[in-house]
């Protein structure tokens, strides 16, 4: 629809309609707006340079051949632009007193042809690429110009086209296929040769042709000039590829020669700091000097990530908190290089403060948490998130530190104004973030706390009980910490309201509630805004209505009450699965499976069409997330079932990590190898663990996240109705 839009909007301008080009600007203005900015750093030149390309697509939009292409030809000619500013914003070359003027005459016109020279080779590039791009699919193509003609990121592709990062990587891959099979591609003109040996590097990693990938690394050694993304691809693939005492002894002697034959360069130090970081015990492993050297750099990108790599070595919290300070001290939301760094600088320094609140005051951590909310409002706007996330993070820490309530009031209006924007629900909606009627009842309910920290516990309760989450859409809404507090707040209130009984249930539903798995695992978009108490104050509410409901009497003792409140919610929370099961059982996806043909570490080849007849559980992740112990009750529960096969798929991780997997846990089931992410793109994952069930018929029915698990549920409950079919 999208490109529909942008080809009516072509036909129209050309016609002479200018509201149409109006349009197309504020299409895309904000977009081009942001690549500028952070090609050339500077906010303001930005604008102008945003403004010169869309001056000049408008007077050369009759030669765009391919309407479809549009966004990638408007980042083309935003970049050239980009190039031909950074160029100019070169010192001039002064005379030296004792330099004569032929002299400079001679080193300004050397100058002058080299720059031509790279001119004209960065032309035939672009000229190349737009040639082969013509021989590509329409998806293809237009990733392929982004990336090499925009040069942005896959990430920013991903982000541009509202597609998985994982989709744009697969998309330049097989476009580069296509195009060595015409035996094209490989002879494509480039300057910069260096940055194809450090892309063989990574595509052979990514491709899983692990040995490969070593044995071009190797050249890296021997390149002149020294290659040093090359180098770098090859540390991060050895540390995958060997166990953790050979990656050392072949990462550290590769990283000490770089340092003693490469100028001590900014960008040599930054090699050699991640080469370290590449290792087990990350920040642990960089030599003290290397700290040093790197210090000497301020306000660059290194600088920071050595700050907080000395944040993460430090053992002591006051060490910690110094180096956050720095950050925060040495830049603004301005001028830090990475904003995102800027914002967990304050994030850290809240965390610390919450450990041990002797190291701020009242008013400091005020301060800090202005600080946070203004970083990131910057990093939402640079990335184009949501907004929301940034008020509503900002309230939590207040109520964390319970300060500034009247304040967090403030924001949370501020929030609300901000969610009636058009922009704000349009992201939301496009990037499956949640909805507006969701957000709106997260505010809410952040409002009724601050109530009751007031003290104002009708409003907080009636507030609570108005904007309740949806805890019945999964196990893990029903059980996580941020459902648990919910019900707490819900005790707390009622109990301020001397309402005992609903107090007496709330606390309860608080604290007898079973605990996901993966409870401890945050998401940044939906993270719990409280401390991870509420099971054991909800205990002493108990305590406190007990006295209240069972004044004057002294035959029931406090033990019995606690027994018969568990019985009570035993049953409330039997409900509570039912309906959960009943929801999950019945939304099936009914979609025909994709075959695939995975092997095992041993040679064992497997594919899903030999299992026709057969309810099939994937165990889709890494070696750190699969064979979960739900996946264990789930396997012992069937494995005496010939209808159900369990397999776990490892994806694209190296055969020694596979290998130390396997000699750790020792699997009862198949753990097959997915080198190329096949199973992980056919069943459209974006996150794992994921559990995918397919039924006897070879169709794909469930897909459950890893997260979701208790005690193998909702696994079982899934695969007995599979079973029933």
């Amino acid at each position: 629809m999208e490109r529909e839009d942008d080809a009516q909007l072509i036909r129209k301008i050309l016609s002479g309609d200018d509201e149409a080009f109006n349009i197309l600007v504020q299409k895309y203005q904000k977009s081009v707006h942001a690549l500028v900015h952070r090609k050339i750093g500077d906010f303001h030149y930005a604008e102008e340079i945003t403004q010169d390309t869309f001056l000049q697509a408008y007077e050369k939009l009759s030669t765009l051949k391919d309407p479809s292409q549009l966004a990638g030809w408007l980042y083309v000619i935003a970049n050239r632009l980009c190039i031909a500013w950074m160029r100019k914003q070169k010192p001039a070359m002064q005379p030296l007193d004792n330099t004569s003027l032929k002299a400079v005459d001679n080193l300004t016109y050397e100058r002058y042809i080299s720059e031509q020279r790279e001119s004209e080779a960065i032309e035939r590039r672009y000229e190349f690429v737009e040639e082969l791009l013509g021989k590509l699919p329409e998806s293809e193509r237009e990733v392929m110009t982004l990336y090499y003609l925009g040069e942005m990121s896959t990430k920013e592709i991903g982000d541009f086209l509202s597609v998985p990062v994982n989709t744009i990587v697969s998309r330049l891959h097989r476009a580069r296929k296509r195009l060595q099979e015409k035996g094209e591609f490989l002879q494509m003109p480039s300057n910069n040769q260096q940055q194809n040996l450090a892309t063989q590097i990574k595509n052979h990693h990514k491709s899983g042709e692990f040995d490969k990938a070593l044995e071009i690394s190797a050249r890296a050694l021997a390149s002149n000039p020294t290659n040093l993304e090359a180098y770098s691809s090859r540390w991060r693939l050895i540390s995958e590829m060997f166990p953790e005492e050979e990656a050392r002894k072949r990462i550290c002697p590769e990283i000490e020669a770089l340092l003693r034959t490469h100028p001590e360069t900014l960008e040599a130090l930054e090699t050699a700091y991640w080469g370290y970081r590449y290792l087990p015990g990350l920040a642990k492993n960089v030599p003290s000097n290397l700290f040093d050297k790197i210090l000497q750099y301020p306000r660059t990108e290194i600088y920071l990530a050595a700050l907080f790599g000395l944040v993460e070595r430090s053992e002591e919290l006051g060490q910690k908190w110094h180096y956050c300070q720095r950050v925060i001290n040495e830049f603004t939301v301005s001028d830090v290089p990475v904003l995102s760094w800027y914002l967990l600088a304050y994030e850290e320094m809240l965390r610390l403060a919450e450990a041990d609140r002797s190291l701020a005051s009242d008013d400091y951590l005020d301060e800090l948490t202005d600080g946070l909310l203004k970083a990131h409002l910057a990093y939402c706007e640079d990335t184009q998130q949501w907004f929301g996330w940034a008020y509503t993070t900002a309230v939590e820490w207040l109520l964390k530190f319970n300060i500034r309530l009247d304040k967090a009031l403030e924001i949370l209006e501020r929030a609300e104004i901000r969610l009636g924007e058009e922009e704000e629900q349009k992201w939301l909606i496009e990037h499956n973030e949640g909805s507006v009627e969701k957000e709106s009842k997260e505010i809410s309910r952040l409002r009724a706390e601050i109530y009751l920290r007031q003290e104002q516990w009708r409003e907080a309760h009636d507030g609570l009980l108005a904007n309740a989450p949806d805890y019945l859409e999964s196990l893990w809404a029903r059980f996580n910490e941020s459902t648990i507090n919910y019900f707490w707040v819900l005790g707390q209130s009622a109990e301020g309201m001397k309402e005992w009984e609903t107090a007496r249930r709330y606390y309860a539903d608080a604290h007898f509630a079973p605990t996901p798995h993966c409870e401890k695992v945050r998401h940044d978009h939906d993270p719990t805004h409280f401390a991870p108490t509420p099971r054991v104050e909800s205990r002493t509410g108990l305590e406190r209505v007990y006295y209240q409901m069972k004044r004057g009497e002294t035959t029931d003792t406090f033990e019995a009450f606690l027994k018969d409140t568990e019985a009570e919610y035993r049953i409330r929370e039997g409900a509570d699965c039912e309906r959960i099961r009943q929801r999950l059982i019945t939304n099936r996806l009914n979609q025909k499976a994709t075959d695939f043909r995975l092997e095992t570490l041993a040679g064992g080849v497997y594919t899903l069409s030999a299992m026709s007849g057969k309810v099939v559980l994937l165990d889709v992740g890494h070696s750190s997330t699969i064979m979960t112990p739900e996946i264990k009750i789930v396997y012992e529960r069937f494995s005496k079932i010939n209808d159900v096969v369990v397999w776990s798929i490892n994806d694209g991780e190296t055969p020694h990590q596979v290998q130390q997997f396997l000699d750790e846990h020792q699997p009862s089931w198949p753990v097959l190898l997915d080198p190329h992410g096949e199973v992980r793109k056919a069943y459209q994952i974006r996150v794992i663990p994921r559990f995918i069930l397919i039924d006897k018929g070879g169709n794909w029915q469930y897909s459950c996240a890893g997260l979701d698990s208790i005690n193998g549920q909702p696994l079982i409950w899934l695969i007995e109705a599979l079973l029933s079919d």
